[in-house]
């Protein structure tokens, strides 16, 4: 019923590529008021059963009074749909959100990424990235810098990857990327942005330093035996837990943070089981390429402010560490190896693996 508006029915168009807009003020002669015929066709054809009339097409809208309360009530009815929901993707960022209060950054387009001057700058607080970027530190690349969100579902992802939430600097944002489907299982230890598949969770797990299968928090069955779920940024999942339990034999019960604790073999000192002397902290670590390893020891903090480190101990990175000599059989303790970072870096004692 309704022809494409001519020229002198529609409106000055915004800039963009989408080019002049049909549905505007009509001609100057028509006093501003008459729009474009095109642009009512839907909504005559949703409001017949209404009783609204067809209007001829390049005639000016006139309706009575009584049309005229009709339209109304099928515009108000309509229009805050599109509203809404532009609303809700806003403030979810397009994406299902982790925990309840965490934000998620949009997926911007190419457009909107260079006008931002901050887009893929290097960070190092959420305050350097303009909104809505946050500062990612990218472990792959070693850097950290300003980004948004570069999926929102694993259609966005290249084969063998999949879309994850991901913390920021300061946890003031989460950010969408793909992150490499892994081998670990289960209750093994992850990282959620691996280099390698060795350190990456297996398809259908979810990272939370530790892979573990989706689970509804108001239902502890929806995790095996020896597992808890806990929120995380993709959601819930299934943590390890040894509390309470058994370990098998040469296995202790290592505590982690989050109410976490596993299974494992333990290499050095048990520091959560005898207490280190005062001033030292507790050192747990646990590689995601050796699962079923713990390595515990003691160490002091050293450097401005703090006490001169003990004779066989050489103060590098803020703490007391033990030093060696490459190549000397027995010089660190067992499990532990004599390394350095780097060649500028001092020979010290390490574990193993």
């Amino acid at each position: 019923m309704c022809k494409w508006p001519t020229s002198s029915d529609r409106a000055v168009g915004t800039s963009g590529s989408m080019g002049p807009s049909p549905c505007g003020r009509g001609a100057a002669g028509d006093g501003g008021m008459r729009l474009a015929p095109l642009c009512f066709a839907p909504l005559f054809e949703a409001g017949r059963g209404l009783g609204i009339a067809e209007l001829p097409t390049g005639l000016p809208v006139r309706v009575s009074m009584k049309w005229r309360t009709r339209l109304a009530v099928l515009l108000g009815l309509l229009l805050p749909v599109p509203l809404v929901w532009l609303l809700y993707t806003a403030r979810d960022g397009g994406v299902p959100r982790g925990s309840s209060e965490t934000r998620t950054a949009p997926m911007l387009s190419n457009e909107e990424r260079r006008s931002l001057m901050t887009y893929e700058r290097s960070c190092r607080k959420g305050e350097d990235c303009e909104p809505p970027l946050g500062c990612f530190i990218n472990p792959r690349a070693m850097a950290s810098y300003c980004t948004d969100s570069r999926c929102l579902t694993d259609r966005h992802c290249p084969e063998g990857f999949v879309c994850r939430s991901m913390k920021t600097v300061d946890e003031g944002i989460l950010v969408r990327a793909c992150a490499l489907v892994g081998v670990r299982e289960e209750g093994e230890t992850c990282k959620q942005m691996p280099a390698t598949r060795e350190s990456g969770c297996a398809s259908g797990l979810l990272c939370q330093g530790w892979c573990g299968r989706p689970c509804k928090l108001d239902e502890p069955t929806s995790c095996p035996e020896g597992f808890l779920c806990r929120e995380g940024p993709d959601g819930p999942s299934c943590l390890p837990t040894c509390e309470g339990r058994s370990c098998p034999e040469g296995q202790q019960c290592v505590r982690f943070a989050g109410g976490i604790s596993r299974c494992a073999e333990i290499h050095g000192r048990n520091c959560q089981q005898t207490s280190c002397p005062g001033g030292q902290r507790c050192l747990v670590h646990s590689p995601s390429i050796r699962p079923g390893d713990v390595w515990m020891w003691c160490i002091e903090p050293c450097g401005e402010g703090e006490p001169s480190c003990a004779e066989g101990f050489i103060c590098h990175m803020r703490y007391c560490r033990q030093a060696c000599e490459p190549g000397v059989p027995g010089t660190c303790a067992p499990h532990y190896k004599c390394d350095r970072y780097s060649d500028s870096e001092p020979w010290t004692c390490g574990p193993d693996y």
